[in-house]
C-alpha cells in the first residue's frame, strides 16, 4: 500500500526543484539495476537533484544521511533515507533493487575541489557487487534568473578492494568535476552545456516569459 505521506513529500520536493532551479541536465547513462550513486556534495540542492533525476528514470532510491541529521529529520525515512551508522539498511535497499545515493565527502563542502573521500560508497559496491557510479555535480547561477544543475555520470572501474575502489572513485570524480568546471568557464552562459541532455526543466527567467508573451501577441496581430 502506498504511503500517502511519502507521496506528498515526493510531490513537494519535485515542486521545490521545478520552482527553484532553471533545470537539471545530465551527461552519461545510469547503470541498469541497483547501483551506488557516489557524488560530490557542494550544494544544498544535491540530494534533491539526485532524487529528481532518478525519479524521472523511474528508479527508486535510498540516501545515506549523517546520523545526527536523520535524527533531526526523521520524516525523511519514509523516502528511503537512513543514517550513516545503519549499514545494513543500505545493503537491504540495494538487494531490493534501489539506487543508493552516497556523498563520500561526508559533509557539505564549498563549491570547489573534491574533498577527501570516505570508503562507504566503495564498501557498498564491493560488498554487494553492484556498479559504482561517480556523479560530478555543479549547481551554478549563470546567464539565467535561476541556478542550473549539471550532472556528469561515469562508471568506476570495479577492480580492487575497497581502498583501491575509493581511489578510483576519487580520481574519476576529480577528473569529471575538473572537466565540468572548465566547460562552465568558457560556455555561453545563456545556453545549456554541450553534451548534456535535459532531465527536468524548471523556472524560466522573466525575460523568457516576456519574450514568449510577445511572440504570441505578434501571432495574433
Amino acid at each position: 500500500m502506498a504511503d500517502p505521506v511519502a507521496g506528498a513529500l515526493t510531490t513537494g520536493f519535485d515542486r521545490l526543484v521545478r520552482g527553484g532551479l532553471r533545470g537539471v541536465w545530465l551527461r552519461g547513462r545510469l547503470p541498469a539495476g541497483p547501483f551506488v550513486w557516489a557524488a560530490n556534495h557542494h550544494s544544498w540542492w544535491d540530494p534533491f537533484v539526485a532524487a529528481a533525476v532518478l525519479r524521472r528514470a523511474r528508479r527508486t532510491s535510498g540516501l545515506v544521511m549523517l546520523q545526527d541529521t536523520i535524527q533531526r529529520y526523521a520524516f525523511a525515512r519514509r523516502l528511503g533515507v537512513f543514517g550513516s551508522r545503519e549499514l545494513r539498511t543500505g545493503l537491504r535497499q540495494l538487494a531490493e533493487g534501489r539506487v543508493l545515493i552516497v556523498y563520500p565527502e561526508g559533509e557539505l563542502r564549498p563549491p570547489g575541489p573534491l574533498g577527501p573521500l570516505a570508503d562507504g560508497a566503495a564498501w557498498y559496491a564491493h560488498r554487494t557487487g553492484v556498479p559504482l557510479a561517480a556523479v560530478a555535480v555543479r549547481v551554478v547561477l549563470r546567464g539565467q534568473q535561476a541556478p542550473e544543475a549539471y550532472l556528469s555520470i561515469t562508471a568506476v572501474d570495479p577492480a580492487g578492494e575497497v581502498g583501491v575502489l575509493t581511489g578510483s572513485l576519487a580520481r574519476t570524480l576529480h577528473d569529471d568535476l575538473s572537466t565540468l568546471d572548465r566547460q562552465l568557464a568558457v560556455a555561453d552562459p545563456r545556453a545549456r552545456l554541450a553534451g548534456f541532455r535535459p532531465v527536468l526543466l524548471g523556472r524560466r527567467s522573466w525575460d523568457e516569459r516576456i519574450d514568449a508573451v510577445t511572440r504570441r501577441l505578434r501571432w495574433r496581430s
